[in-house]
């Protein structure tokens, strides 16, 4: 029990202190979207909006952007670069409840037809809730591969949260490591095994992301090739967290690379 506790006290402090951190940065939040009437069309006029607590709540956020799509209506958009109508993307305090993200066209923009999508961007942590935590270390020498947890519930987690600690290095320089803080908060809320998931990030040229539908935590990368990914495993019998081997990456003739050590601290709800 005592153990149980440190571990919870670990991550609690960790989260306090990263998620204060969060708020002297300015991060976008990385968001991949898709229309499915609008095909491969560009210049699509849309306003974006977070709100809190539930999906016509307080307005933390909101702005103006145009995006394009491909064939397929799929889209990308860095939310928090867009024109500003209300609130502060950096202001955000990310760890007070439920927020809701709202994407829907602009009609009065090039005649466009009207789309709205509504989606949970962030579901709360029920620390009284039964859970399950833990820590574990990759070492440097392999930053990668599966963590695997005893699923005593028999049945999917409806939230598995995990912050993660490694470092990288430019190459040609291995002695000065860099840091990268990663945290992931991923929510099956029809515990289809199928989850939303949102990602905050304290890290040089990195960024939020929000990925819907998915059974990947998030990424671990600097570029828009990601080093790393943490991807949650298909064994309904056990919780299975594969962190997937890195690869160096290449930037103005420069390689960067995972060097690690890597530690996991995670905490599941059910």
């Amino acid at each position: 029990m005592k153990n149980c506790n440190a571990i919870k006290a670990v991550f609690l402090i960790f989260n306090f202190l990263f998620l204060f951190i969060l708020q002297l940065v300015a991060q976008p939040i990385f968001y991949n979207g898709k229309f499915n009437q609008l095909i491969s069309r560009e210049g699509i006029a849309i306003t974006t909006s977070i709100f809190q607590h539930t999906e016509n709540g307080k307005l933390v956020y909101q702005e103006t952007s145009k995006i394009s799509t491909d064939h397929q209506g799929n889209y990308q958009t860095l939310i928090g670069n867009g024109q500003l109508i209300k609130g502060n993307i950096d202001s955000v305090i990310w760890s007070d409840g439920a927020y809701f993200l709202k994407i829907e066209t602009d009609t009065s923009k090039n005649s466009q037809p009207y789309f709205k999508h509504l989606s949970l961007l962030r579901a709360p942590t029920d620390y009284n809730n039964e859970h399950l935590e833990g820590i574990y270390e990759f070492d440097s020498s392999k930053g990668w591969g599966t963590i695997i947890i005893d699923n005593k519930k028999y049945r999917k987690p409806k939230k598995i949260t995990v912050d993660l600690s490694t470092s990288y290095v430019n190459v040609s320089y291995p002695a000065d490591a860099y840091p990268i803080f990663r945290h992931y908060e991923w929510y099956d809320e029809n515990a289809d095994g199928l989850g939303n998931s949102f990602v905050l990030t304290y890290s040089e040229k990195t960024c939020h992301e929000f990925w819907e539908q998915t059974k990947k935590m998030g990424e671990i990368r600097l570029y828009p090739k990601p080093f790393q990914e943490l991807i949650i495993g298909r064994n309904d019998q056990m919780i299975e967290l594969l962190l997937t081997k890195p690869i160096e990456i290449k930037n103005l003739n420069q390689t960067y690379a995972i060097k690690g050590p890597s530690k996991i601290i995670y905490f599941i709800e059910w």
